[in-house]
C-alpha cells in the first residue's frame, strides 16, 4: 500500500484505515473478516497530537505528529512491534516540522512534509527502529503527497518559486529523486491524492481555489497529463490506490462519505455510500476495505467494508475520531489525535 496517504488536509491530516499489502494479499484470494472489538491506548506524547500512521510490509507500524505550541515539543514518534508494543521513537533534530504524508513498503517507509520553508523527507527503518534524514528533490517547499510500490516511489511537492506543484519519482526506494517536472494544471491546487498503479502510470487528484474537484492521469511519469471527467456531485477524493488499471479511494459525493472505484484508470467510477463522516479508508484488494472516522456525536466510528455490506466495530477507550490508518501484512494501526489502536488483520480465503 502505499501511504502516502492523500488526502485534504486541515492543519492536522484525515485519513483512513486499513490497507496494506494489497498486491499480496490480492493474489491469495482473500478477504479480511469483521473486527469486533478494539482497545485504544494513549499515545506516548500525549500533549503532541498524532497526525499520521504507517505500516510496513513486516508488520511494524510508525505513527507520528507535529505541534505548533511555542511550549513544549513540537514533534514526537512511536512505533509498534508485530505484537502491538509501542515504544518512543526518536526524530532527527530539525527545526520545527511539519509531516503531512507517509508511503510504506518492505521494511520502510517514506515521511514527507516541511521545515522552514523547504521540504522535508524522513527514512524509517523497521529493522533498526530509526528515522534518518533523506535528500528531496531540490527546489521544493513541502511534499503534499508521496506513493511507493516495490522500488518505486513519487511525490508531489510545491515549488519554492512558483504556485504550480512538481512531480518527481524515484526508482531506489527514495534515495534518489528524478528532476521535478511541473505539474502546471494544478497551479494553486491543494493536492488531495496520489497513487501510482504502475511504474509510470500515476494519478492525481486536487481542490482547485473555487474547491472543484480535478483528477488526472499520467502515463509517463509526470511528462504529460491527461484530464479524467470529475463527477459534479464529487467535492473530494482522498485515500488512493492504485493497482494497474483499478483504483479504490474515499469520495464526498452530495456532501456524503463514499467509496469509489474504476477499473479504467480512472475513466469511469462507481461508488457506494457510507452511513457516517468518513476521515480515512484503506483497501485490502478493491473490494475489502476498513472505514474510520465519526458518527454525528464526533464520537469515533470504525468498519469493515464488504462490497457494499458495512460491518462497524465496538471501539473501547478511542475519546476521539479515527484519523489515520496504514496495514502492514497481517497487522494493521489507527490512530486518534492522542491514541494509537493496534490489531490484527484477520484474513479468510475468499474461495
Amino acid at each position: 500500500m502505499s501511504s502516502i496517504p492523500i488526502h485534504v488536509r486541515n492543519g492536522l491530516k484525515f485519513v483512513a484505515l486499513l490497507g496494506a499489502g494489497a498486491l499480496v494479499l490480492a493474489s491469495c484470494g482473500v478477504t479480511p473478516t469483521s473486527i469486533q472489538r478494539l482497545n485504544g491506548q494513549p499515545s506516548l506524547s500525549i500533549s503532541v497530537p498524532l497526525s499520521n500512521v504507517g505500516c510496513t510490509l513486516n508488520d511494524v507500524c510508525i505513527a507520528l505528529g507535529t505541534s505548533n505550541a511555542s511550549a513544549g515539543p513540537r514533534s514526537a514518534g512511536e512505533f509498534a512491534t508485530p505484537t502491538g508494543h509501542w515504544s518512543n521513537l526518536t526524530l532527527p533534530s530539525t527545526a520545527p516540522p511539519a509531516v503531512t504524508s507517509t508511503a510504506c513498503f518492505s521494511t520502510q517507509c517514506l515521511l514527507g512534509g516541511s521545515v522552514s520553508g523547504r521540504d522535508l523527507l524522513w527514512r524509517f527503518d523497521a529493522t533498526s527502529h530509526t528515522v534518518t534524514i533523506v535528500n528531496p528533490p531540490s527546489g521544493g517547499s513541502g511534499v503534499s503527497a508521496l506513493t511507493c510500490k516495490a522500488l518505486n516511489c513519487a511525490l508531489v511537492d510545491s515549488s519554492a518559486r512558483s504556485s504550480a506543484p512538481r512531480f518527481s519519482f524515484s526508482a531506489d526506494d527514495g534515495a534518489t529523486w528524478s528532476s521535478p517536472t511541473s505539474v502546471s494544471w494544478a497551479s494553486g491546487d491543494v493536492i488531495t491524492a496520489l497513487s501510482c498503479g504502475e511504474v509510470f502510470d500515476c494519478v492525481v487528484s486536487a481542490l482547485t481555489t473555487q474547491h472543484q474537484l480535478q483528477i488526472f492521469i499520467t502515463r509517463n511519469d509526470g511528462v504529460t497529463w491527461t484530464q479524467r471527467s470529475t463527477p459534479s456531485s464529487w467535492s473530494t477524493l482522498s485515500s488512493l490506490t492504485c493497482d494497474g488499471l483499478r483504483c479504490v479511494g474515499l469520495a464526498t459525493i452530495n456532501g456524503t462519505s463514499a467509496i469509489v472505484r474504476t477499473n479504467t484508470f480512472a475513466r469511469l467510477w462507481t461508488s457506494a455510500s457510507l452511513s457516517h463522516r468518513t476521515n480515512a479508508l484503506a483497501c485490502v484488494a478493491m473490494s475489502s476495505c476498513v472505514a474510520v472516522g465519526q458518527y454525528a456525536t464526533s464520537s469515533p466510528w470504525l468498519a469493515t467494508v464488504e462490497g457494499r455490506t458495512t460491518s462497524p466495530a465496538r471501539l473501547r477507550y478511542v475519546p476521539t475520531p479515527l484519523l489515520d490508518v496504514a496495514c502492514g501484512s497481517k497487522v494493521c494501526a489507527a490512530i486518534g489525535y492522542t491514541t494509537v489502536l493496534t490489531l490484527p488483520l484477520t484474513l479468510k480465503s475468499s474461495a
